[in-house]
């Protein structure tokens, strides 16, 4: 898809011939005034002790290689893209050329990047092969999104003009799906969190910073009470106007306790990489006890509930205390695990060790879940509503590090640095 075709599917044609001076307006003829949103963007996310991820279209690496020197470093900086296409159209041969050019022109900046996030959010399985196969360990291309907002707040019209843009991005709904890493035939794909600014400013029309501010921290908050992982876009060209946004979730992410792991894509991935090996053991020690080890890594953290425990731990969220993970003895007359009943699909138990769970054979004591005929995607939450609620005693291994609630990535898309690089994208395919 070039910007053309993006424009009249996303926007409809006269939509996108007015928005055509908001555009000239924000961007310059020069890279100067896109240079310093970028620095900007950055300052903010540091002065939070955050490291932002901002993917870039590699052919702006090529044509402004000293911007992106001087912002390595100060950003992790992934791939979108050699250009601004639509890759969910292109096989893997064309893919695999794309990707070719884009690492050629990060390695002649000797910046190695990780990860990648498509264009448009638009991929297919031959794109996720391709990153793999050329040494990239994540993606942030699948979109979740969140119902921090509704029709009544902004009127039918914005709101059929966002719902087209979720279509658009194929976005799931962040109510009925867990907004967490995954491994995706080799990478770990960390989704990413609707709305954006894009979205909140182009489609709903909340142009006021203050609205923006509403939107960002309530979606903070369902994830964090969730325990998840919120991943926010915002577009360098729009960091004049929704800055104070973003200093305004980092802010109130600091102030958070137990704390948010204010963290970038690249460090998500990693964590959660090792994270996904990582199993919780119990072995019966004496009636009604029972000793637990972990993974021997210092930020592995253990929540418990319904249990006591030597050493206590300390209070951490609802009803759970925390402990490190490598080892702790528990005293409960109930067994603190999940049985899987017969029957059941692998996939079930699987997701629950994914999830720290200490998961029994079936016919052991324990909270018994199952049988079920199927499990997939949209049975992840009900699951773990269904766990939660159930008030049995727990030890599980915790999603995130140093017993931090949820996580918290602040990312951008760079895809043009002057007016003359925005306009020439529907000629680069």
């Amino acid at each position: 898809m070039n910007l053309v075709r993006y424009l009249m599917e996303s926007r409809g044609p006269v939509n996108a011939l007015r928005r055509l001076p908001t555009i000239a307006r924000r961007f310059g003829l020069s890279p100067q005034r896109m240079e310093r949103a970028l620095q900007e963007f950055a300052g903010i996310a540091r002065g939070h002790g955050c490291k932002p991820t901002l993917a870039v279209t590699a052919v702006l690496l090529e044509r402004y290689p000293d911007v992106f020197r001087r912002l390595d470093g100060a950003a992790e900086l992934a791939v979108h893209g050699y250009v601004h296409t639509d890759y969910s159209l292109l096989d893997d041969a064309a893919q695999s050329e794309h990707m070719e050019r884009a690492l050629s022109a990060f390695r002649s900046l000797e910046i190695s990047p990780l990860g990648f996030r498509c264009p448009y959010l638009r991929w297919n399985d031959d794109s996720v092969h391709v990153a793999a196969r050329y040494g990239l360990v994540y993606g942030s291309n699948r979109a979740l999104a969140w119902d921090a907002i509704g029709p009544d707040d902004v009127g039918q019209q914005a709101w059929d003009a966002y719902e087209k843009g979720l279509r658009l991005y194929s976005a799931g709904e962040a109510a009925g799906r867990l907004s967490l890493p995954s491994r995706i035939n080799g990478l770990i794909d960390i989704p990413a969190s609707l709305p954006d600014d894009e979205a909140m400013v182009d489609r709903l029309g909340l142009e006021s910073a203050d609205r923006a501010v509403a939107v960002w921290t309530r979606m903070l908050d369902m994830v964090y009470e969730r325990g998840e992982a919120m991943t926010l876009i915002l577009h360098h060209e729009r960091v004049a106007m929704l800055g104070r946004a973003l200093e305004a979730v980092l802010q109130r992410a600091r102030a958070q306790d137990p704390p948010v792991w204010a963290a970038s894509l690249g460090e998500v991935a990693a964590w959660w990489s090792d994270r996904l090996n990582w199993r919780l053991h119990l072995e019966r020690d004496g009636d009604g006890v029972y000793r637990v080890s972990g993974p021997d890594a210092d930020a592995a953290a253990a929540i418990v509930r319904g249990v006591e425990t030597d050493p206590p731990g300390r209070p951490w969220y609802g009803d759970y205390r925390l402990l490190p993970a490598r080892g702790f003895t528990v005293r409960s007359p109930a067994a603190p695990v999940i049985v899987v009943e017969g029957g059941s699909p692998p996939a079930l138990a699987e997701f629950l060790r994914e999830e720290g769970f200490v998961v029994a054979e079936s016919g052991s004591e324990g909270l018994r879940v199952g049988p079920c005929a199927t499990f997939g995607e949209d049975d992840k939450r009900p699951l773990l509503d269904t766990i939660e609620r159930s008030g049995a005693p727990l030890v599980r291994l915790w999603r995130w590090p140093n017993g931090a609630r949820c996580a918290l990535s602040v990312t951008g898309d760079v895809d043009a640095m002057t007016l003359v690089d925005f306009l020439r994208r529907p000629l680069e395919v």
